[in-house]
């Protein structure tokens, strides 16, 4: 039986403070997206964005962690 890529790749530690970060902060920064969204590599400088636009200080606290 295959499995499916996603099922097996391990989520960096960034990419899970990011997706961590979405959803705290979806009611703020990120409505406008599907509540269910799968955050990965390539989608964290729209969560940095996010942070930094709508997030007020909380928010650029949050991105700066992510940007370590």
């Amino acid at each position: 039986m295959l499995q499916r890529t996603e099922d097996t790749r391990r989520t960096s530690p960034r990419v899970e403070l990011a997706n961590r970060l979405f959803h705290e902060f979806y009611a703020v920064c990120f409505w406008h997206l599907k509540p269910d969204l799968v955050v990965t590599e390539q989608l964290v400088p729209l969560i940095i964005a996010g942070l930094r636009k709508h997030g007020g200080r909380r928010g650029m606290l949050a991105a700066d962690r992510l940007l370590q």
